[in-house]
């Protein structure tokens, strides 16, 4: 559940709004303070509601109405810091990709639930072409990432395939989904 600091009207760090039945509001509603509003949370998520209210050209009463309809409606999914993975111990990130030899019903639901029970997983797709599944992986290390691959990735029923490419250098890595500019 988001948290907001009373004074600041911060959300808190690394939380995760509830999820909503209803479906996520539509680009195509979204007007331009809506627009303004997600452009400066991208920008600073941290940033207080006077703050932003200042930025989209509206009263703090009206801005955090806003924000909160679009927390409420799914366009906000979250709030999270951004962590440097050297300061934190990471050293060792790949894009994997898996190749699943059957599904079911059970083997994919299995396979779900190791992902979400995998914490070095970032992200996880399933995709099309000539793989299943695409995984984003970070560990401390190239030892600590082979245990994941060998004593984890390969060892789910079904998983037929794992092949890693390693993150030489990050050249752009955005804090968000890109804020496309729509006609109104």
């Amino acid at each position: 559940m988001l948290f907001l600091d009373i004074l600041s009207m911060k959300p808190a760090i690394g939380t995760k709004l509830p999820r909503r039945h209803a479906p996520a509001k539509s680009a195509a509603t979204l007007d331009s303070f809506d627009r303004r509003i997600l452009a400066a949370l991208l920008d600073n998520a941290r940033a207080t509601i006077v703050e932003i209210a200042d930025l989209v050209g509206l009263t703090e009463a009206p801005c955090l109405r806003r924000i909160r309809r679009l927390e409420a409606e799914g366009a906000i999914r979250g709030y999270a810091a951004r962590l440097d993975p050297e300061a934190i111990g990471i050293g060792f990130v790949a894009f994997v990709t898996l190749v699943l030899d059957y599904v079911t019903a059970a083997t994919a639901e299995e396979f779900v639930q190791a992902m979400r029970d995998i914490p070095e997983v970032m992200s996880c797709y399933i995709v099309s072409g000539g793989y299943d599944a695409i995984l984003h992986v970070a560990a401390k290390d190239s030892r600590a990432y082979s245990d994941i691959v060998f004593d984890r990735l390969r060892r789910i029923p079904g998983v037929k395939d794992v092949r890693s490419s390693f993150v030489m250098r990050t050249i752009k890595e955005s804090p968000g989904l890109p804020l496309l500019h729509t006609a109104e």
